[in-house]
């Protein structure tokens, strides 16, 4: 069984829920103490109360051994014990031996000696925690966006307008734009946190009024400037999962850096299977067409920031670039462990 005994613990404490479908019981449990040391020095895996019972719960990866029936045993008389000297709350104790793999007749043993004995498998108890973890995190959700955009600065022009709130048909009127043109520009200006909507009416975020301060007044629209690129650099570090298009910048950059360990520079050819699986875009991107435009768009927008360089079909990591990968792969362990609440 290669999976340590703990982690299924880790579960089973957490995930009460999960616990109680293993158990078959619909009272509510609360965990009471896990690891518990007993007078003896034995560790018991867990204990739960619910309701006026406590539940006593040996956990085990490996097949059922009958002296995993004794051992259950002396954990309970322990537990009677700092009953008595009214060091445990008082009540009816369960005693349950959960094993992936035990017989009937083994089964029929442990009940004779008043152990439930019930088989499990650990492969759904992972299963049922990373579905839990799942609906309760966008983190594990979260994918790249399919704007069809080729590249940031074309926010410009539709930035640099947007001095005060506007209606898409004004922004249309001022910038010469489609209103459906419009629509996947401001699209794309949400998601990289720069612009937003309320009552049908488009602004600037401060984020966005920082970017459009910072442009270089002489350069045209389409340019980018250093202090705008650092900008949204600097965004992305500290909020690294603030958006889609974010998520799908910082993991291009991270897909280039980590495949510089074989070659480099590193071929596009390499990143863009790396890049589509990486991003959660396997099924969305199914064609080679579809995954290489993916690639394509989003390695162009770190490239607009100096996270990377594209020249021909190869691309090199930038000293901003490394940069860029220290400091978000810090505030990203951060961000991913208050999220989750996985640890503690």
């Amino acid at each position: 069984m290669e999976v340590r005994e703990s982690q299924i613990e880790d579960v089973l404490a957490k995930y009460s829920d999960i616990t109680k479908e293993l158990l078959g019981i619909t009272d509510e449990l609360t965990l009471l103490a896990r690891q518990k040391i007993l007078p003896s020095g034995n560790k018991l895996d867990l204990l739960f109360v619910s309701g006026t019972r406590l539940k006593l719960i040996e956990l085990k990866i490996s097949i059922f051994e009958r002296k995993f029936i004794k051992q259950i045993l002396d954990y309970k008389d322990e537990l009677f014990k700092l009953q008595s000297e009214n060091k445990l709350v008082n009540g009816p104790i369960d005693a349950y031996l959960l094993c992936p793999s035990i017989a009937t007749e083994e089964r029929q043993e442990c009940l004779n000696n008043d152990v439930y004995a019930l088989e499990y498998s650990p492969e759904n108890i992972l299963t049922s925690f990373f579905i839990r973890l799942r609906g309760t995190s966008t983190l594990i959700t979260l994918r790249p966006a399919d704007h069809g955009l080729w590249g940031i600065h074309l926010l410009n022009r539709l930035l640099y307008a947007m001095q005060d709130s506007r209606t898409r048909k004004a922004l249309s009127k001022e910038t010469g734009l489609s209103e459906s043109t419009i629509g996947s520009y401001l699209m794309l200006g949400e998601e990289l946190h720069l612009a937003e909507k309320k009552n049908n009416k488009f602004f600037l975020t401060d984020l966005g009024k920082k970017y459009a301060w910072s442009r270089d007044p002489r350069a045209p629209d389409d340019h980018i400037s250093d202090d705008q690129a650092r900008i949204l650099q600097d965004f992305i570090i500290k909020d690294p999962f603030a958006g889609r298009v974010i998520l799908g910048i910082f993991t291009v950059v991270e897909v280039i850096f980590n495949l510089a360990k074989n070659t480099y520079p590193v071929p596009l050819d390499m990143v863009i299977n790396n890049f589509r699986d990486t991003s959660g875009k396997f099924f969305d991107w199914s064609s080679a067409k579809s995954a290489s435009d993916g690639t394509k768009m989003y390695s162009n927008y770190a490239t607009e920031l100096g996270l990377i360089a594209h020249m021909g079909n190869k691309f090199y990591i930038t000293p901003d670039g490394v940069k860029f990968i220290l400091l978000l792969q810090l505030h990203k362990a951060m961000q991913v462990i208050d999220s989750l609440g996985i640890l503690g």
